[in-house]
């Protein structure tokens, strides 16, 4: 090995956090730190473009539950690179983005490829710093993990400059303290007190409902989950990256804690009693008010800021949520509870029938309808199968119908929606898990954004399969341009033959048309042992989300 470096530095203290990959498109002002990498054993996976990789990070620290790191040259690698941010921070994710910059005591003059990457990554993080001082680099990388991880987790930035990745360090100057010594390891728990007032209103309430939000994938097990719901007996709906941490197909499991796209949630304004594990009132929840006035609500939350936001709260718990979830079922196993087998019951009702409407929709016709390919392949969808939703009114029917079975497993797009991510997030799922199934589904529209990482796919061996529908318009605008204004503008697509664009860069591809031919072409595609994409003419029309929001929208 050549001489230490501030760059051998940095990656030390990434090893030390246990980061075995990084994502990234390699540049000018990271080419130590790469070099660096390469001595220390760390594997970089290169996209073909730097928000590929961001997403791509996003993926990796969902499904593991871990924080992932993505690294660009400055510049205009940070500015393609930070495309991706907002959606990482709205989503919650742990990531560490961390980018070069040209030699330090230029900053302000001009100087290579020079912007100001501090400011620009502050609003849409937890935490943005220039590392100034390549003693300070374990400190600024301690700070990043930890700001990463602590609270409901997060993105930050690093900013390092070339000339502190190319300074040269002695062997003294190696991390001396591991990651246990430098940030609090154990679980916070909640006011005992608060727990016995918590609990005692879960067993009073005849329709209680606990919903399960971001923060719990990083905090709850699917075993304490399962012990909390079958130790209360209490319904339990799961949101955003919580999705799986409760197996759809448990009898207390009721699925999507979103009325627009599971009506089995509407159920909430009946509810009596509400504990929200980590889930936010935003305006999916209208800030809280789609509970009745008389819902006696239980905020737990890693964060004191999120208690009693956007509505008050009965009773808040603030703590590490596995903690709490403990706390809770050990204080509900020791409380007698009320039956409410009705209320099961009727939400197991509204299940059902939910479920027989979605199947009622594939009848075969052609052009045919999304649920014709979600129907026809979820027997092709075991248990460890990933299942990927991009964007597109097309998607929004798979959402609604196929089930989330394990923590890190059913992955979507977060609330900013940033079109086109599914592909690197199947991406992602298929370097973490080589054996397991992955299965994209994306709109025409969305597949424009990232095609060429299938290049990618192939260069790293990630064989995913894409599942496509394709109606040639970017679909759940054009309805509601339909809806509103009774015109549609600026939404309509070309057809294009994606699947030969696929076949061109060296994965296996199949056009369908016909409804029986969509599950024969999806499960060759999956056996090609190919990146892989299945491109199905559908039919456009409005999904449950698309008509939620417009019913919304208009107030009805």
């Amino acid at each position: 090995m050549a001489n230490l470096t501030g760059g051998h530095l940095f990656i030390r203290c990434l090893k030390q956090e246990g980061i075995q990959k990084i994502f990234t498109i390699v540049g000018d002002t990271i080419l130590p730190l790469v070099d660096a990498a390469a001595d220390e054993g760390i594997e970089f996976i290169d996209t073909r473009h730097e928000g590929a990789a961001m997403h791509m990070a996003d993926a990796y620290a969902r499904i593991t539950g871990q924080p992932a790191v993505a690294m660009f040259t400055g510049g205009p690698g940070y500015a393609n690179a930070i495309s991706g941010l907002p959606a990482i921070f709205t989503s919650e994710s742990p990531v560490i983005f961390v980018a070069g910059a040209a030699e330090l005591p230029e900053k302000g003059m001009t100087t290579f490829q020079e912007i100001d990457q501090v400011a620009m990554a502050a609003p849409v993080s937890k935490g943005s710093w220039m590392i100034h001082d390549r003693r300070r680099i374990p400190e600024f990388v301690a700070t990043a993990f930890r700001t990463a991880m602590s609270g409901r987790p997060g993105p930050v930035h690093l900013t390092l400059p070339i000339d502190i990745q190319e300074q040269e360090i002695s062997e003294d100057e190696l991390p001396q303290y591991l990651p246990h010594e430098y940030r609090a390891m154990g679980r916070a728990q909640a006011d005992p007190s608060l727990i016995d007032d918590a609990a005692a209103l879960l067993s009073q309430a005849q329709k209680p409902v606990i919903i399960v939000g971001n923060p719990g994938r990083y905090s709850i097990t699917a075993e304490q989950m399962e012990k909390l719901a079958e130790t209360t007996g209490i319904p339990v709906f799961t949101v955003e990256q919580a999705r799986g941490l409760l197996d759809d197909e448990h009898p207390l499991c009721f699925g999507y804690a979103d009325g627009a796209l599971n009506p089995t949630a509407r159920r909430f304004r009946e509810a009596d009693a509400v504990l929200l594990l980590g889930k936010r009132l935003d305006h999916r929840y209208r800030y809280g008010q789609i509970f009745n006035t008389a819902a006696k609500l239980i905020q737990a939350d890693p964060s004191p800021a999120e208690i009693g936001r956007n509505r008050g709260v009965a009773v808040g718990l603030l703590g590490d949520l596995g903690a709490i979830v403990d706390q809770i079922t050990a204080a509900a196993a020791k409380s007698s509870k009320q039956d409410i087998s009705s209320w099961v019951d009727q939400l197991g009702q509204d299940r059902k029938a939910w479920n027989d409407e979605l199947q009622s929709k594939a009848t075969g016709e052609q052009p045919m309808h999304p649920l014709d390919i979600f129907t026809r392949i979820e027997h092709l969808i075991d248990r460890d199968t990933f299942i990927v939703m991009d964007g597109g009114d097309y998607v929004q029917w798979g959402r609604s119908y196929l089930k989330a079975r394990m923590p890190g497993r059913f992955i979507r797009l977060g609330p900013l929606s940033h079109l086109g991510a599914g592909i690197p997030y199947g991406m992602a799922a298929k370097l973490a898990y080589p054996d397991s199934k992955v299965l994209v589904f994306i709109g025409d529209g969305a597949f424009g954004f990232y095609p060429m990482e299938y290049d990618t796919c192939i260069r790293h061996n990630l064989p995913i399969t894409t599942v496509m529908g394709n109606d040639a318009t970017w679909g759940i605008d054009k309805t509601f341009q339909l809806a509103y204004y009774d015109r549609a503008v600026g939404t309509d697509l070309r057809f294009i033959r994606y699947d030969k664009m696929v076949e061109a860069i060296g994965g296996y591809a199949e056009y369908v048309q016909i409804p029986d031919e969509v599950a024969p072409a999806v499960e060759r595609a999956l056996g090609s042992s190919l990146p892989s994409l299945v491109n199905v003419a559908v039919r456009s029309g409005a999904s449950p989300l698309a008509d939620a929001m417009i019913t919304r929208r208009r107030g009805s």
